[in-house]
């Protein structure tokens, strides 16, 4: 049967459902109906994010993914393995297949499923015409297991039989500034062919925290127990060696997670939550078996809670769309499925930090161990981030880093919230705690002592194009107000809140402040693009713009972005972002998380001036000069030397006469590395695009009853250029909140026997969340910045439309900023992240 070539209402700048009539109505319709408060504040100034996204979301009116539907739709359902690590000998599905309104039924190896590697695993998937039927039908099918003895402790997977034909170390990195890149090459290729060494292996299997592999006591290293810190002599140096430990990131779904997948011929259109298309696109090509050019994968909007939906559930509903060729939706309700296994931690690292006694460091060595789980491609890229940003945004003469990806049969591991950003930051801050301590200096003075300078070097060789904006940083947070101590005399602000468990006799005060860095254009990216296509015509209103972009609205203010740069581009304040009818009239979308709308904008952008020049052309004639060199400032258009111009509502109305329509596409690309080309973003050969943020935390804790209670957060961001401040200020608000959530919240005891189920976690609530201070946004770059000109002003090689991933930064710097403060308030060096109450314990 034939399946519509779009779904119309899933995008919130489209169009949104009738509450009364189910049927669709103009986005215009909606603004009216909320009134003039509600709608967007001044188009000139392009500031907020919007309201009808929020308002949508607030009557109940916002369509996620779970609200898709197409006609002749089918229900999927799925079962799941009860053993971590097992092989199918056999399945029967013929009474399942012959249940009235069923079409499809997979199980086992016809599923491509010929062992269990994981608790929790997809075996089974059925496809009818009611969720209960597709229920029912799993319910028949009969699969015969053979249980196996699961690998679930990532530290014994060096030496324990492989699980995979390709051994148990999926990846394994070595970085070093110490040597120079042919010997650093050479030593990696050497390391990748053997395992780790006896010594290593060992020490990985013993670490705990406040101690780790690869330690080794010398003349720099103290003596004495975990996490031990030498005494600062005056002609020595001092190390500090700590491990840490990082729980699993805690997926809690807000509902069951929903994907929506619509054949096209050749091609699938699934919608789905993530954060990473690109790298979830090729895994669901991979999985399917198809070239990545058929799969179109939508991004929607998130629901709260969890970041992604289940690689499962993705593969469950494309496989059944391509069976029965028709739409599938799939839900997964099984919010507790995640399996045991998932007490051992994630990641471990070891780090060793060594400075001189006046606090300037020497050297930097790191070793981590992360968890890969069943399926490594996310570790794999969490190991390569970390790697590069593991010294901090610290100038460090010699830099160790090394670390290892092992498959275990623990569940794959779920997206981590501010990637490896966020791992390297809590480490390298916690880390220039202790060397502070160490040197009975404040943590503040070691850091700026070894502030990271333009042209210092990453540990993958690469120099920092711009680190200008790292001490304007540090100043405005420190210039930022703080709250009073103690707190009160609302009981809520106390550790413990409303069940006044927190005393005043026993609070104390910690503070935190945390530097953390991300990557803009790692060095292995591969080529990402994005498309867009502008229109300028003009109705009885006047000028008007419409966009047509693949890039979806989730609610964060992305095509309140992209209004603002046809705004300035066209002058035109009228401007339509909708997607394109058809799904193949622009690409999919394989961008990675937060570089999706530095690529979409940027093809926005280059669409606007082409249309721009196409309706002054005429201008340009009159004035005698190409049209490329005409401008629009304000309500004038204006040649490049401000010599010459032309009231813009005049030049269009001119241009626009009888509805002309100036159409136009745009296309930029980005690639980590290779020869430059025109419209393609690369960065210079050894140079690193990196973005700075700067946050100080404040936390409250009861040291007897070990309570914690994060108070403000402030945070200072270099942003480059802030288009939408409202939408920055809410990146950043949401990034915070996210990290205090992974430094503070966690299951309960015992929760990990029920296989994570919901009701055991402890998820956080309005009085565990810290108050944000987002201070006025640092802007270190504006517009193109192609000149020489501009580059003389110190903006080196800058990014297109200064982007910067804002949300990744803040969780990252916000979680090494609250850990910090914790551990100022319990005057205790705690390694494990999350912090747990119930482990820290009374502090004398």
């Amino acid at each position: 049967m034939s399946t519509p070539t779009s779904l119309p209402g899933f995008l919130i700048s489209e169009q949104l459902p009738d509450a009364e009539r189910g049927a669709a109505q103009p986005v215009e319709s909606e603004l009216a109906e909320y009134g003039p408060n509600l709608t967007e504040p001044s188009p000139a100034t392009g500031d907020g994010i919007g309201r009808v996204v929020p308002a949508a979301k607030a009557t109940g009116r916002y369509p996620y993914a779970a609200d898709l539907g197409a006609p002749g739709m089918l229900w999927a359902a799925m079962i799941r393995s009860p053993h971590a690590r097992a092989v199918i000998e056999g399945c029967d599905t013929s009474a399942a297949e012959a249940m009235p309104g069923v079409h499809a039924v997979l199980a086992g190896p016809g599923l491509g499923v010929d062992q269990v590697d994981y608790l929790g695993q997809c075996v089974a998937i059925a496809a009818a015409e009611h969720p209960a039927i597709a229920r029912a039908a799993l319910s028949a099918v009969v699969i015969d297991y053979r249980p196996q003895e699961p690998l679930t402790d990532p530290r014994q997977a060096f030496n324990a039989e492989p699980i995979h034909e390709d051994g148990n170390i999926a990846a394994h990195r070595f970085f070093t500034t110490g040597r120079d890149a042919v010997d650093r090459v050479a030593a990696a290729a050497e390391l990748r062919k053997n395992a780790p060494s006896a010594r290593r292996a060992e020490a990985f299997q013993g670490l705990k925290p406040g101690r780790g592999p690869g330690a080794q006591p010398d003349s720099r290293e103290p003596e004495g127990g975990d996490g031990a810190q030498a005494e600062p002599e005056p002609s020595r140096s001092v190390s500090v060696i700590h491990g840490y430990e990082f729980a699993r990131p805690a997926n809690w779904p807000a509902g069951p997670g929903t994907v929506f997948a619509v054949p096209h011929g050749d091609a699938i259109e699934i919608h789905t939550l993530t954060v990473d298309p690109g790298r979830d696109r090729r895994a669901l090509a991979a999985a399917l078996g198809r070239p990545e050019g058929e799969i179109r994968l939508v991004p929607a909007p998130f629901t709260g809670g969890a970041i992604a939906d289940d690689a499962d559930l993705r593969v469950a509903a494309a496989l059944l769309a391509a069976r029965t060729g028709r739409p599938v939706k799939a839900v997964d309700g099984s919010v507790g499925h995640w399996p045991a296994g998932t007490a051992e931690p994630a990641a471990r690292v070891h780090a060793i930090h060594v400075a001189d006694a006046d606090g300037t460091l020497r050297e930097v060595r790191v070793e981590l161990v992360i968890d890969g789980g069943a399926e490594p491609a996310a570790a794999e890229a969490l190991l390569d981030e970390y790697c590069r940003l593991a010294a901090g945004p610290y100038r460090v003469p010699k830099v160790e880093v090394q670390g290892w990806v092992v498959r275990t049969h623990n569940p794959p591991l779920a997206p981590w919230p501010g990637g490896g950003a966020a791992l390297a930051a809590v480490v390298a801050e916690a880390q220039m705690d202790a060397v502070a301590a160490a040197l009975g200096v404040s943590g503040l003075e070691a850091r700026v002592k070894n502030l990271m300078r333009t042209g210092d070097r990453l540990p993958d060789g690469r120099k920092v194009a711009a680190a200008d904006a790292l001490p304007e940083l540090v100043a405005a947070v420190l210039d930022a107000s703080v709250p009073p101590f103690p707190p009160g005399p609302d009981v809520r602000e106390f550790p413990g809140t409303i069940g006044r468990t927190g005393e005043m006799t026993r609070l104390r005060r910690g503070v935190g402040v945390a530097l953390a860095m991300v990557d803009l254009v790692p060095p292995g990216l591969p080529e990402e693009l994005a498309t867009a296509q502008v229109a300028l015509t003009s109705d009885v209103h006047g000028p008007i713009a419409h966009v047509s972009t693949a890039m979806v609205d989730t609610g964060a203010g992305q095509h309140a972005m992209l209004r603002r740069i046809v705004r300035e581009v066209l002058g035109v304040q009228r401007v339509l972002v909708r997607r394109p009818t058809a799904p193949g009239a622009l690409p999919a979308t394989p961008l990675a998380s937060g570089r999706a709308a530095w690529l979409h904008g940027m093809a926005v952008q280059r669409a606007a001036q082409a249309v721009r020049a196409q309706a002054l052309e005429a201008v340009g004639a009159q004035l005698a000069i190409s049209p490329e060199l005409l401008e629009v400032r304000g309500d004038r258009v204006v040649s490049y030397d401000g010599m010459l111009s032309r009231p813009l509502d005049e030049v269009y109305r001119a241009a626009l006469r009888g509805a002309a329509v100036y159409l136009a596409d745009g296309e930029f690309r980005v690639r980590g590395s290779g020869p430059a080309q025109p419209g393609v973003f690369v960065p210079e050969p050894g140079q690193a695009h990196v973005a700075f943020a700067a946050h100080r935390a404040v936390v409250d804790a009861d040291t007897e009853l070990g309570l914690l209670r994060p108070v403000r957060v402030t945070a200072a961001h270099d942003v480059g250029r802030a288009l939408v401040p409202g939408r920055i200020e809410a990146a950043i608000a949401a990034g915070v909140m996210s990290a205090a959530s992974a430094v503070f919240a966690d299951e309960a005891p015992g929760a990990r026997a029920y296989a994570g189920a919901l009701a055991c976690a402890q998820l956080p609530t309005a009085l565990d969340l810290p108050e944000v201070d987002v201070l006025p946004p640092v802007q270190s770059s504006i517009g193109d910045l192609e000149t020489t000109a501009l580059r003389r002003r110190g903006f080196s090689a800058p990014l297109p439309l200064g982007y910067q991933p804002v949300g990744r930064i803040a969780h990252a710097a916000a979680a090494a900023a609250l850990a910090c403060a914790a551990r100022d308030a319990l005057s205790a060096h705690r390694t494990a992240i999350p912090i747990r109450p119930w482990e820290t314990g009374p502090v004398l």
